[in-house]
């Protein structure tokens, strides 16, 4: 699995997997997103955490799904 950012604000990049299909990305969290885009129209990802802590979703890194 890899980092969505799903905008570019605190607690809001997401661990979890892209479907090329739906163009989304079903996170640990348990939310569905469509993620930043890079230039090419292709998801952006980050294959580690995020540089800035304060961008990581509190529950992907933990990897506890809400209930």
């Amino acid at each position: 699995m890899l980092w969505y950012p799903r905008s570019l604000a605190d607690r809001d990049t997401h661990h979890g997997e892209y479907s090329a299909t739906t163009r989304s990305v079903h996170a640990r969290c348990g939310i569905e997103f469509v993620p930043l885009k890079l230039a090419d129209g292709g998801p952006l990802a980050l294959p580690d955490n995020p540089p800035d802590p304060d961008q990581i979703c509190p529950q992907c890194y933990r990897g506890k799904p809400t209930e």
